[in-house]
């Protein structure tokens, strides 16, 4: 991360997915923010010609509790907003952000950056070749596994299990293909929990469940504090595998052929992620070999054994 700063004017670059952001801001708590986002990417240096360019203000307007944000999608422009108060605009082809905000929303940095900041990345990623699948990821040796499973499908608890001993973690929840060069990214360093994750993880017991934008109580986990080198944000492209929940069994994996992986995989889907040009094309591809499925049972350690073998 490189900075320089003109009077009131702070200029902050960052390396996110092997782009390079440029931020301008009139505020400190945009760029303590953007720290916790990209940071984690690596070292920045200055350019005249970025990538992607950030135009984030913080702005004097009452907002005591801000409002959910209301999302609106026309072309390649992007416009998030809470009732017009603290506003986000994209222009996804171009790679341009500007934003105002409000001291409201700024003061909770996990609602600023899921609701405003990250959007403004993920939304530019898809003009510039990097797909969104809904997935964990688990790497090692520089090569990646991905984890599919439709939500509470036990992915994310897999993830940190092999996160918190033997592998480093890519993904919770998104794992973005980068097509053109055959690279897998993720934004690894916080994963997210339920609160009976505690009976499996003695060192999340002290964790207390924190409300989640969408509404769920989670415990939220940074990873480099479980274990310093636990994640990672690029590996090479490996196995796809299906996870599936096997209560009282033991766990057992099985390979499985493109036509039944392309199945599960579509029961799989969230978010926008078929709206990706050529989607079926590229998941096709993906999906030609080297498929799994993993019938997780009881025990995990079981059922990271069995993903090692595939690395």
């Amino acid at each position: 991360m490189g900075v320089r700063s003109a009077a009131a004017l702070i200029e902050t670059f960052y390396r996110p997915m092997n782009l390079t952001l440029r931020l301008l801001s009139n505020s400190q708590t945009i760029v303590h923010a953007a720290d916790t986002s990209f940071g984690g990417f690596g070292p920045a240096s200055p350019t005249a010609a970025p990538d992607l360019t950030f135009h984030l203000f913080e702005h004097p307007v009452e907002e005591p509790e801000p409002a959910p944000p209301r999302f609106r999608k026309e072309g390649d422009l992007i416009y998030q907003t809470t009732d017009g108060v603290s506003t986000l605009v994209v222009d996804r082809k171009c790679g341009v952000a500007y934003g105002y905000f409000s001291e409201a929303v700024l003061v909770n940095s996990t609602f600023f950056r899921w609701h405003f900041l990250e959007l403004a990345l993920f939304v530019m990623l898809e003009p510039r070749g990097l797909m969104g699948v809904h997935g964990a990821a688990l790497a090692k040796n520089g090569r990646a596994i991905l984890l599919r499973a439709p939500s509470g499908g036990g992915k994310t608890t897999l993830a940190y299990a092999g996160a918190r001993r033997r592998f480093q973690a890519l993904a919770e929840d998104v794992v973005w293909l980068d097509l053109e060069r055959d690279i897998w990214w993720g934004t690894p360093w916080s994963f997210h929990l339920l609160p009976d994750a505690k009976q499996l993880f003695p060192e999340l017991a002290d964790y207390p469940p924190l409300l989640q934008i969408n509404g769920e109580r989670k415990l939220e986990v940074t990873l480099e504090q479980i274990r310093t080198g636990s994640t990672t944000v690029s590996a090479r492209p490996g196995a796809v595998v299906f996870v599936e929940r096997a209560a009282g069994q033991t766990s057992r994996l099985e390979a499985i052929d493109p036509v039944t992986a392309k199945s599960i995989w579509l029961a799989s889907f969230a978010g926008a992620e078929m709206d990706f040009p050529n989607y079926h094309a590229h998941v096709n591809a993906l999906l030609s070999t080297n498929t799994y499925r993993l019938y997780s049972g009881d025990n995990l350690d079981s059922s990271l054994d069995l993903l090692e073998t595939l690395f």
